[in-house]
């Protein structure tokens, strides 16, 4: 009887201890958590306030004849002015901005390009040569910063399927950002009814296009010179962008300017660690306006601090 109770008892104290482990484990693992995570840590409330947008001052925002603007803080992803910004529009030589970035994810810097019916292409040229074999980074140079119709269409002649497989890279790249107001036949920006894009979805094409160091360094060149590779042609080049020269802070991206889309420019800015994308589009004056908007931003919004000693 006596080993009976003494069973019963080791059945109870095991069940009371299989009930009662599962709520210290609790109480132990919250009160580890609590040691091992500030509630009032410095370092988590900078990362918290890293999401919050600029904050507008409400100055005025200057008078601007462009049918189309959005400005963004990169830091937050968040837009600091837009007007009309989902309206599509042609967009002339901003093309080339997307031309980069789907080149960019097949042909490698160094791959040997040969220049064919590309040289004939008529508009802003580099002076290629039929025949005249460059590298792919090269042509980067000619097409972005001469803006080369040229140098576009050679580079495109080379992708698999010519012209036309590189121009339906562009459209497949166009539904992979899920972009809904853009669409390309061309790889250099020529007006066309079906050659159009936003300043929203042009935004986030050069949003794509500058995480690629290669093109953000580009976009930032002022001048150079590019050399076939048997040394035979010389080009040199100059960045159309005069902001680059001219305004404190602009990193490129890149102009555009035809009839009918008129005067175009997406531009990147930084002061003080702060960046800001740019995209004026339809303007009488991209230079000018885009001016004035950078300088407007500048003085309109103040970004959190995310200074030690917060």
């Amino acid at each position: 009887m006596r080993y009976y109770f003494y069973s019963a008892g080791l059945i109870l104290l095991a069940i009371l201890f299989a009930t009662i482990l599962p709520i210290i484990t609790e109480l132990s693992e919250d009160v580890l958590v609590s040691f091992q995570i500030p509630q009032n840590n410095s370092q988590i409330a900078g990362i918290q306030k890293y999401n919050i947008p600029p904050v507008s001052q409400n100055l005025p925002v200057p008078q601007i004849s462009a049918r189309s603007v959005l400005i963004k803080d990169l830091a937050t992803d968040s837009t600091l002015y837009q007007k009309d910004p989902s309206t599509p529009l042609p967009i002339a030589s901003t093309t080339k901005i997307m031309t980069a970035l789907v080149a960019s994810e097949y042909f490698n810097p160094n791959s040997p390009l040969t220049v064919r019916d590309g040289a004939t292409i008529p508009g802003t040229r580099v002076g290629l040569f039929r025949g005249e074999d460059l590298s792919f980074r090269s042509l980067l140079y000619g097409m972005l910063l001469s803006s080369g119709n040229d140098a576009a269409f050679a580079i495109a002649e080379n992708y698999p399927g010519g012209v036309l497989g590189f121009v339906s890279q562009m459209n497949k790249k166009v539904a992979q950002l899920n972009l809904q107001n853009t669409h390309f036949d061309n790889p250099a920006g020529f007006d066309s009814p079906r050659h159009y894009s936003s300043a929203s979805d042009l935004a986030k094409i050069s949003q794509q296009a500058l995480k690629n160091y290669q093109l953000a360094r580009i976009f930032a060149t002022k001048e150079t010179s590019i050399v076939s590779l048997d040394k035979k042609y010389s080009h040199t080049l100059r960045n159309l962008n005069k902001l680059l020269t001219q305004v404190s802070g602009v990193l490129g991206v890149k102009t555009g300017k035809t009839d009918a889309a008129r005067e175009n420019l997406v531009t990147l800015v930084e002061r003080e660690g702060r960046r800001v994308l740019l995209v004026v589009l339809g303007s009488d004056d991209r230079f000018g306006e885009t001016t004035k908007l950078i300088e407007w931003t500048y003085r309109n919004f103040t970004w959190p601090d995310f200074g030690i000693g917060l």
